[in-house]
């Protein structure tokens, strides 16, 4: 079959059909580039909301974020700044120099009772201290120190004086409540017959003799002590208990008292406790001083 002539009716129909056709494609390439640029439209507005939402939102969330610390900064620095108690720290202060001088002023007291002390002169040339305590004016000894070796002491029942032992010379000295030192040695001893020996000689001519040692407090004005007196220069020597009056000086022997090891304990309720021979005995006070 041939082309139809272009001035045939075939022809005019075909080319009606063809530019139908043509349009129908052409609007349809309209309709979808419309429809795609649309979409692109869209999702570029979508794409540019969001991008600004983000930022807006990360901005937020910044200040959100910067406000949150402040705050956060602002509660730290509330709670760690100190509370100004400089009136109450200053109280406190006073408080503390007060409290510290109230105890500075009676340990000072203390101090000077405990300081309160007379010095005195040893045998060996040592200066010892006779510590007291004051009380409503009258002294009450406590006790000697230093101590040298061979040094003993005693105090008296009401503690208005002090015995000093001094064993390497067989010296006794008492120190009464006016503070003054008064020797109760024993300087000599006379014979019947006249002769006197002195405590010196006797000690250089006859070593380890017993002259005056353990003396103790019998009450405050007798001292008892130990003594190998009235013999000497003969073998198997006895000792003895002698008394001593402080105010008088005079020294008395109990001669029904011996032992050749013989110790004066110590003063009790019952009398003054001894040791002869081994043996635990017991002499009441008034048998002391009455002889």
């Amino acid at each position: 079959m041939g082309k139809p002539s272009i001035f045939s009716k075939e022809y005019e129909r075909k080319m009606k059909r063809r530019k139908r056709l043509v349009s129908i494609l052409i609007l349809v390439a309209i309709v979808i580039g419309a429809l795609a640029f649309t979409a692109t439209k869209i999702n570029f507005n979508n794409d540019i909301k969001n991008k600004v939402s983000s930022i807006f939102k990360s901005k937020t969330n910044k200040d959100k974020s910067t406000t949150s610390n402040d705050k956060v900064s602002n509660e730290k620095e509330t709670a760690t700044k100190p509370k100004d108690d400089s009136n109450k720290d200053s109280n406190k202060q006073s408080d503390s120099n007060a409290s510290k001088d109230t105890s500075k002023n009676n340990n000072e007291e203390k101090k000077q009772d405990e300081d309160k002390y007379i010095e005195v002169t040893l045998g060996s040339g040592t200066v010892s201290k006779v510590f007291y305590d004051e009380v409503a004016g009258a002294k009450k000894y406590k006790y000697l120190d230093p101590i040298d070796g061979g040094v003993t002491f005693d105090i008296s029942p009401s503690q208005s004086s002090i015995l000093i032992n001094e064993v390497n010379t067989q010296q006794l000295k008492v120190i009464g409540s006016d503070g003054q030192q008064k020797e109760i040695t024993k300087a000599s001893y006379v014979t019947k017959d006249g002769r006197t020996f002195s405590r010196e000689s006797i000690m250089k001519q006859y070593p380890g003799y017993l002259w005056s040692v353990n003396g103790k407090f019998i009450d405050d004005n007798h001292v008892a002590y130990v003594s190998q007196l009235p013999w000497f220069g003969v073998p198997d020597l006895y000792s003895y208990i002698w008394i001593v009056d402080i105010n008088s000086g005079e020294h008395k022997a109990l001669m029904n008292t011996k032992a050749k090891s013989l110790t004066i304990s110590n003063l009790a309720a019952d009398g003054l406790h001894i040791k002869a021979d081994d043996a635990e005995k017991v002499i009441t006070v008034e048998q002391l001083i009455s002889g």
